[in-house]
């Protein structure tokens, strides 16, 4: 990959993109909608699905991942906007949650970058790879713990405290 895309603001260059023919194109087309689909369904953005499968077909680690957030702003900005419709938007807990994702954002850019620059392309790859191998082991721990909690103490279903409509 040619370059200094972890420098931030530098131009692109041709050979920063993937090479993107018919299957790759149909891949991503159904990637997308399967990311898209997961988003509006239960809320996550689909990176743990975009971004391993971007990066299964030879796209870089941190084009994947910036990929990836082109995919999930429009889609969250709708989501959010018909889910507020619908009052079940905590715009307090919105902005909470969006001042520190930015935050983490840029935090993550640096990490990435110095990694990029002590390690190469290679070295982000596998960051990206290592990342996902950690986060979604434990995300899915937590979220078997918060079944298997409920089941004991007997809930079957919770009820928001959001006011109907």
């Amino acid at each position: 990959m040619g370059g200094s895309f972890a420098t931030g603001g530098s131009a692109m260059t041709p050979d920063m993109f993937i090479h993107i023919g018919p299957f790759e194109a149909i891949f991503l087309l159904a990637l997308g909608f399967f990311g898209g689909m997961l988003s509006g369904f239960i809320g996550s953005g689909g990176a743990f699905v975009l971004t391993p499968g971007m990066m299964s077909i030879g796209t870089p680690g941190p084009i994947a991942v910036a990929s990836n957030m082109c995919h999930k702003f429009p889609k969250a900005m709708i989501g959010a906007y018909r889910r507020y419709k619908l009052r079940q938007l905590d715009p307090k807990l919105a902005v909470i949650m969006a001042v520190s994702a930015i935050a983490g954002v840029q935090v993550g850019i640096q990490v990435q970058k110095q990694i990029y620059e002590a390690l190469g392309e290679t070295g982000t790859n596998l960051y990206v790879s290592i990342a996902f191998l950690v986060v979604l082991p434990a995300v899915s721990l937590l979220l078997l713990r918060d079944v298997v909690r409920a089941k004991k103490l007997g809930i079957s279903d919770t009820e928001s405290t959001l006011p109907k409509k």
